[in-house]
């Protein structure tokens, strides 16, 4: 099938995840009329986020950007690979457009993903994984190339754990359950928690940019993640 060797292809360049979903019960406009999407992860050394227990890093900032370049990279030769064999396919990379008015895209990745069964939404609002917790980055692309996918998430795992909740500094994150039908907005809200990590990173290592982490840290699911893991 194409689907495996575009996933091994995928992992060769780097991918820690990848997953096909079908997207077809999904407003076609938002989708570009494309029925099927493929989600894929890259990791966060362990090592890195546990080392954001008292806040965002130099480290983490610096991974973070690095995971980024490798997310784009991995997202073009994916488009390539698709095209190569015959069919459309269209990357949202991170030069994604993103609407200002509520930080948010037409076609989240998360969406891809939750569809494509890498994972849950959790409270903090970020895709929770079974392997790596929310320790990842995430991209997407979207095709008309047929794949066989993976089935979906629908609703969070999170159960009763509220560390998240707690442990934000912006109180962005409201505690919610996600399942399909809830809004991010629902779970976060994403000014208070943009503001509070400009904040954060600026007086740790003097640089403004809009990364903390430290929801991603305490989710029991990433701690399980750093303490089973040897780099």
């Amino acid at each position: 099938m194409i689907g495996n060797g575009l996933k091994e292809y995928m992992k060769n360049l780097g991918a820690s995840l990848v997953e096909f979903a079908d997207l077809r019960n999904i407003d076609a406009s938002l989708r570009q009329n494309m029925d099927y999407g493929i989600a894929f992860a890259i990791k966060i050394k362990p090592s890195i986020i546990a080392g954001i227990i008292d806040g965002p890093t130099e480290e983490y900032y610096d991974a973070y950007n690095e995971i980024n370049k490798k997310l784009d990279h991995i997202n073009l030769s994916c488009v390539e690979y698709i095209k190569n064999q015959g069919f459309s396919a269209i990357g949202q990379d991170s030069t994604y457009v993103t609407s200002n008015d509520n930080l948010s895209t037409p076609l989240p990745h998360k969406t891809v993903a939750t569809r494509a069964g890498l994972g849950w939404i959790g409270k903090n609002a970020l895709l929770i994984t079974p392997k790596y917790g929310s320790a990842i980055r995430i991209s997407s692309v979207l095709t008309n190339m047929l794949l066989i996918t993976n089935n979906p998430i629908n609703e969070s795992k999170c159960g009763t754990c509220n560390k998240c909740v707690k442990a934000c500094s912006a109180a962005a994150i409201k505690g919610m359950l996600w399942n399909v039908n809830v809004a991010r907005e629902e779970l976060i809200d994403p000014f208070k928690c943009r503001i509070k990590a400009r904040e954060l990173l600026n007086k740790k290592i003097g640089i403004e940019s809009a990364i903390c982490g430290k929801c991603i840290e305490v989710c029991p699911v990433t701690q399980l993640y750093i303490k089973n893991n040897v780099e």
